[in-house]
């Protein structure tokens, strides 16, 4: 029980990170964004839409557990984010805005980014750069913002508008009982 007290703040944060690890740079995201020759069709009936993405600059070694929440919090709703959980949060905020002060230093990737990044042919020079927050720097997330939340770092989360917020969060991190993890059925044991 001890993850999920700290799980939820990390998660805000997380959600970006696992997204710009599997995808690359934002100037590779927006030379990927660029249709050519070989650009993945999409079948008909089928939408993909970027969400949000982010840099982890580490993530635990394997194996690892991923967890995907949906928190919400209240007007004047908050709560501090632990150190001692190792896992990387990558958040997504919804709706509402959100307010946080992380002790490292962390990456946002405002909804315009994404919203450039989306539109057809985009130009790299058009993509906006994320914003670089220093460590201990108080920050807002809005709706379509993201942004990655390094292992083992102390913070708070707080939501101190007048409507709700909800972010999606996703948490990796080495399995809480510290344990090798069981090998899915059907895979060859080490």
């Amino acid at each position: 029980m001890r993850r999920f007290s700290i799980v939820v703040p990390l998660l805000v944060v997380v959600l970006i990170g696992l997204v710009a690890v599997g995808r690359g740079s934002l100037s590779t995201l927006a030379q990927e964004g660029t249709p050519g020759a070989d650009a993945f069709e999409v079948p008909e009936g089928v939408t993909f839409t970027p969400l949000g993405f982010g840099t982890a600059q580490e993530l635990p070694t394997a194996p690892a557990d991923f967890f995907l929440l949906r928190f919400a919090l209240d007007p004047g709703a908050g709560f501090p984010i632990e150190a001692d959980d190792p896992s990387v949060g990558f958040v997504y905020v919804e709706s509402g805005t959100i307010t946080f002060r992380i002790e490292a230093p962390i990456q946002v990737v405002r909804a315009a980014t994404i919203a450039a990044f989306a539109t057809p042919g985009p130009d790299e020079r058009a993509v906006p750069a994320p914003e670089q927050i220093a460590a201990g720097t108080e920050f807002t997330l809005a709706a379509g913002d993201s942004a990655v939340v390094p292992g083992n770092t102390a913070g708070e989360v707080r939501n101190d508008g007048s409507a709700p917020a909800v972010a999606l969060v996703t948490l990796v991190g080495p399995p809480e009982d510290g344990e090798a993890g069981t090998p899915m059925a059907g895979t060859p044991a080490p």
